[in-house]
């Protein structure tokens, strides 16, 4: 029954999103870009430990998500609140979710948080998900040849279909919230 919800999770997660871009945002390129990001709200349900029970909990979300009647206002993210080259990995909090409305109602054991407008490192990776941690030493690079240094949390925006769309071919937009750094 479980894998039954799951599954049916999973198909509305796309049938509702499609994955698409909110009005008036554009994808990235394949270059790292500091930008200003504007802020959005979203529901959200935390977890701690490893990336590897992210399948499980994101099943575990979206049953409640819908159970809640809330609907997705953009596509799925997952947030990041520490880095995991500087923690051990019991230690790394997590989350995952979804863009909401200021004025959608959420209940526990989901969290409705607003990520504040600000300056970030945008980056679109396209490829396994797996592979994924190659772009973020790239982009951690990047923060600091730039004079920068990352602000926790970053957020994953997954922009495409894992169902519909060869591994290669899937699009993550990486946004990672930077400050410069004060020279002494």
């Amino acid at each position: 029954m479980k894998k039954v919800i799951f599954i049916f999770s999973i198909f509305v997660l796309f049938a509702f999103t499609g994955f698409q871009l909110l009005p008036g945002e554009q994808k990235t390129g394949q270059t790292p870009v500091i930008k200003d990001v504007a802020g959005f709200w979203y529901a959200s349900m935390e977890f701690k430990g490893s990336y590897s029970q992210m399948e499980k909990n994101i099943g575990i979300f979206m049953n409640e998500f819908f159970k809640q009647g809330l609907t997705p206002n953009g596509p799925f993210l997952g947030i990041y609140y520490n880095n995991p080259d500087e923690v051990k990995e019991e230690e790394l909090k997590w989350a995952v979710g979804f863009p909401v409305t200021r004025d959608d109602k959420v209940q526990s054991p989901l969290n409705k948080t607003e990520f504040k407008s600000l300056k970030a490192v945008v980056y679109l990776y396209i490829g396994p998900y797996e592979k994924m941690g190659e772009s973020y030493d790239k982009i951690f690079k990047y923060i600091e040849d730039s004079g920068y240094k990352a602000v926790w949390p970053a957020y994953d925006r997954y922009l495409n279909n894992p169902q519909m769309v060869k591994p290669e071919a899937l699009e993550t937009e990486i946004i990672v919230p930077v400050e410069k750094v004060e020279k002494k």
